[in-house]
Formats: C-alpha cells, structure tokens, sequence
C-alpha cells in the first residue's frame, strides 16, 4: 500500500554530511521512534486516504471537483521534499511532533467545520502536507544517523514492512467509522495523529539534528534530469505506472463502497496491504534478478503494466463477486510490489552525469505527478464514465491504457 513512499530525500548523502556519529544506543532508540511514528500515522493516512473520494462523491460533487481535490491531494502528499528544501527543518523531534500534532489539529478543526465543505477540502489539504513533511524527515532521519550502508536497507525494509503491516487495517477503520457518521471517522483520524504525535515527543531522543547541507546543484537538478534522455523514458514509464497505481485509492473506492457493505469494501483494501507484505520479499528478489538479466527497468515497468492492466480488467469483469475480486487485487499486488522493487532503482541506473540526490527528486516528483494525475482521471472519469454508461467500462478503458503502455515499454526495453 506504500509503493509511493520508498525513497528518503538525504539517503545518497548521509555518509557525506561530516557530522560526528551518533552513539549506537541513540540511534536504536531512534529508529524504534521512527517505526512507531509512521506505523501509527499510517493507520491515520489509510483511514483519510480511500475514504476522501467517498466523501467528496457523497457531497455530490461533479466528477471534475472530485478529481480535482484527488489531484491536489495527492500532490501535496508527496510535496514534503521541497518543503524541507527551503524551511529549517532540521530539528528532528521538533518537525516531527510538531507535523503530526498540526495534522490532528487540521482533522479536529474539519470535525468542528464539517458543514462548512470547502473549508473541510483546505484542512484535509493541510493534513496532506504535514504527513509528507512526516514522512520526508523519518527517512532523512534514517540517511542521516544509520551509517552503514546495509543497516540503511534493512532499516528501510523494516519500515516497509511495519507501515504496511499497520496501514492494513486503515481502510476497515475509515470505512466503518465514515459509514457511522463523517465526524466520527474525522475525529478518530485526529486522535489517532494525536496520539502518533505524542508518542513521537515521548519517544525520538532529543538533540537531534538533520544535516542542512546543500550543494548547488540542488537547485537545478531538474535540468539536468530533463536533457537525460534514458532518465526521460524511465520516468514517463514510471509515471505511467503510478497513473494506473493510484486507481487503487481514488476510483476503487468509488466503485466499492457505491455497491457494497462497508466491511466488504474495506476488506478488498486490507488483503491488498496484507498480500504486499507477504509477496514484497519473493517479488521483490525476483524482479531485481530480472532486472538485473535485462539491463535496465523497461521491462520491469511492462510487467507492471501488465499486472494492473489484468487487475483491472478482472476487476471490470468480476461485478463485485467477491473471489475474482480477490484475484484481481492479487494480480495487482504483484504489479505493485514489482513497482516497488525497481522504481527507484531504474532512476539510479540511468541517472548519468546526475548525482544521486537529483535522481532521487527526480523519482519523487515523477511520483508525485504520476500519483496526481491518475487520482484525477480516477476521481473524474470513472465518475462521467459510470454517469454516462456503467462503471465496467472505466476499468476496461483504463486496462487498455496499461495494455498499450506494457507494449509500449516492453518493447522500448528490447532497444
């Protein structure tokens, strides 16, 4: 459920900043902090994140304002990187407190305002920004204080493994308590932000602080990313596949909790969390070896395309019976955990003259937008196309844009 989260902003530079090193037993303490704060805010995020599309349709919104705020949601949730890039937050247990606190502070002023519509739209905005600046500074925190290199990994598969371990249960929570009553599911999402925010203060060490260092380069990075021609065809591969990716949390929903019980809903998105962590290993080495053979992520990025072109195929096909809609988030999960696997890698091994932050970023706000717009097609489409005609026929339009982009990169990926 986390694909579009694996990477940390500093993780390239962490053995470059010159600080002095950080006793052992702080950074243990640390990175048990770091688990419990992103374990406990993604139940938070995946209770908000497929229930806002059910929010905004029960408004009854027109398919373009629901794309829309699904649009600005997304990007503002993947924004933190150029937050950190021009404020100070290099105070660790500060920021971190500090974002999450404002967040339960924004979804307990939305319980407050529920009535008042737009102004719920600008605090889930908020909300979308202080869990990116979160998310940004606990793995800039891990660049930063874990010095060797193969501790890093393992520190980030570990936070892999306990986000979507307790993100799974989100979207039962989010369901049952938004099907109870809006203010309910708003004020659980505030006290469970709460309560990561408290445990954030009780628990990160104190003293702490983020290296600043930039280089000049920092600021032109994009340039240099656009004149790599390898880079530009990975990343409209990668964007490609984040546009199919985000159906998950934007046009899913719609079309789930439209029909059925909100349990039944809910329940699609946690076999989809539990199937990521139990195929993110076997998949993972899998797809890496593949890569590796082919010599380069094309193909990786085929495989994606279709796995969630199948998925969504099957899921067009099923009508909400319930075992094919089973197989149909199986099938996606695999092109998810593939997606996951070779994402940033494919970056890295293009980057070229690029130093490696930049092709971080690069990653990033190719996620970012890759994410936006394909919540805005699901948001807007899947809602004109389901007006218009039946809700099937989104999915096999979409399914036919990853059956022509796996085509499309598969045989890029021959060249």
């Amino acid at each position: 459920m986390t694909t579009d989260e694996t990477s940390t902003l500093e993780l390239p530079e962490a053995e470059a900043t010159g600080k002095s090193p950080v006793p052992a037993a702080t950074v243990r303490r640390l990175l048990l902090a770091l688990f419990l704060n992103f374990g406990i805010t993604s139940i938070a995020c995946y209770s908000l994140l497929p229930m806002l599309p059910v929010l905004m349709e029960g408004w009854h919104s027109g398919p373009v304002t629901v794309g829309g705020v699904l649009f600005v949601f997304s990007a503002l949730r993947f924004c933190g990187f150029i937050v950190v890039d021009r404020l100070d937050l290099s105070r660790v247990r500060l920021t971190l407190t500090m974002s999450l606190a404002v967040a339960a502070g924004l979804m307990g002023t939305a319980v407050l305002l529920r009535g008042v519509r737009t102004a719920v739209v600008l605090l889930i905005f908020g909300v979308a920004v202080c869990m990116s600046i979160n998310s940004v500074t606990v793995r800039t925190c891990i660049g930063d204080f874990v010095e060797a290199a193969e501790e890093r990994v393992g520190a980030f598969s570990r936070l892999q493994v306990v986000t979507n371990l307790c993100s799974a249960g989100g979207p039962m929570l989010g369901a049952l308590l938004y099907f109870r009553s809006a203010g309910s599911w708003m004020l659980v999402t505030a006290l469970i932000f709460g309560v990561s925010a408290a445990m954030t203060l009780l628990a990160v060490p104190k003293g702490l602080t983020l290296s600043t260092h930039r280089s000049p380069k920092d600021r032109s990075w994009w340039r240099g990313a656009l004149r790599n021609r390898d880079l530009r065809r990975v990343a409209l591969a990668s964007f490609t596949c984040f546009i199919l990716y985000s159906q998950l949390f934007s046009a899913m929903p719609l079309y789930l909790f439209d029909i059925a019980q909100p349990a039944v809903a809910g329940s699609v998105f946690l076999v989809n969390a539990l199937l990521v962590v139990l195929l993110q290993m076997p998949v993972g080495r899998w797809a890496g070896r593949r890569m590796a053979r082919s010599g380069g992520g094309l193909r990786m990025f085929a495989a994606v395309s279709a796995c969630m072109a199948a998925s969504l195929l099957l899921t067009g096909l099923s009508h909400l019976a319930i075992a094919w809609l089973v197989l149909a988030i199986l099938i996606f999960t695999v092109g998810e955990t593939i997606l996951g696997a070779v994402n940033d890698q494919s970056f890295m091994a293009v980057k070229g003259d690029l130093d490696t932050l930049s092709s971080v970023k690069s990653r990033m706000a190719v996620t970012a937008l890759g994410s936006s717009v394909g919540s805005f097609i699901g948001g807007s489409c899947s809602l004109a196309v389901a007006h218009a005609w039946r809700f099937d026929a989104y999915w096999y339009l979409i399914a036919g844009l990853g059956v022509c982009a796996a085509g499309a990169f598969w045989k890029r990926g021959r060249g």
